[in-house]
C-alpha cells in the first residue's frame, strides 16, 4: 500500500480582490512565493518566506482581546460567528493570509519530517480555522505519518464533518477523510471496515481511482491470508 496523501492537498485560496490585483503582486506575495517554493520541492525556502510574514502578524494582534478566526466561507464565517462565547461580539475575523501562511509553515515541516513542530502549528492553526476541511485532513495526514493510526482516523472524522462547510470542496474532502481512514483501519488490520470506508468515498465520487486501488490492494491482503 502507497502512501498517497502527502502533498495532495495543499491548494491555497487567492488573497487578491481581482485576477488583476492577484497578477500584480504574485511576483513580490511571500505566501505565493512560498507554495512556489512547496511544489518545487523546496521547504527550507518556504518555511525562510513565511517565518517573516508570520512574525509580522502576530505582532499586528498581538494585543486583540477577541477569538481570532480566519475563514475561506461564508460558512465557516458564519459558523465562527454565531458559535463563539460572546457571540460575533466577541469575535476578530483576520484575512485567510495568516491562516495560510501557518499552513504552508506546517506543511513545508512535514516535508522536512519535523513532525512535532508540524503538529504543533497545526493545532494553533485549527485554533483559528477549526472548520477548515483542509487544514484538518493534513493534521489527520500527519498523525498518520507519525503511525498513530486511532489517532489519525479520529481527526480524519472530523474532517468528514467540516468539510459541509467548505461546499465547493465538500465532497473532495470527505473523499480525502474516507481515504485517510481507510489507510489508517488498513495499518490496524481492519480490512472489512478499510473496504467500508473506501466505499464511501467512492459512494461520492463514483471510480474514484485512489479508493479503488486500495480496494484492489485489500482484495490482495485477504488472499494472502485465506
Amino acid at each position: 500500500m502507497t502512501v498517497w496523501l502527502a502533498g495532495a492537498m495543499l491548494m491555497l485560496v487567492p488573497l487578491s480582490a481581482t485576477a488583476q490585483d492577484k497578477a500584480a503582486t504574485t511576483a513580490a506575495d511571500p505566501i505565493d512565493q512560498a507554495f512556489s517554493a512547496i511544489q518545487a520541492g523546496n521547504p527550507t525556502s518556504a518555511l525562510a518566506l513565511v517565518d517573516p510574514l508570520l512574525a509580522g502578524l502576530e505582532r499586528d494582534y498581538a494585543t486583540e482581546k477577541k477569538h481570532i478566526f480566519c475563514s475561506e466561507t461564508p460558512e465557516q464565517e458564519g459558523y465562527y460567528l454565531t458559535t463563539t462565547d460572546g457571540g460575533s461580539d466577541n469575535v476578530r475575523l483576520v484575512p485567510a493570509r495568516w491562516c495560510q501562511a501557518q499552513y504552508i509553515k506546517a506543511f513545508a515541516l512535514v516535508d522536512l519530517k519535523r513532525y512535532d513542530e508540524a503538529q504543533a502549528t497545526y493545532e494553533r492553526l485549527l485554533g483559528y480555522a477549526p472548520q477548515n476541511a483542509r487544514y484538518i485532513n493534513e493534521l489527520g495526514y500527519l498523525f498518520l505519518a507519525k503511525k498513530q493510526w486511532q489517532r489519525s482516523i479520529d481527526v480524519y472524522t472530523r474532517a468528514e464533518a467540516a468539510a459541509t462547510f467548505s461546499p465547493d470542496r465538500r465532497d473532495y474532502e470527505r473523499c480525502v477523510a474516507y481515504r485517510g481512514i481507510g489507510y489508517d483501519l488498513v495499518e490496524l488490520g481492519r480490512l472489512d471496515d478499510a473496504e467500508a470506508a473506501y466505499r464511501k468515498c467512492l459512494a461520492i465520487i463514483p471510480d474514484e481511482p485512489k479508493s479503488l486501488g486500495e480496494i484492489e490492494y485489500i482484495k490482495q491482503q485477504r488472499k494472502k491470508t485465506t
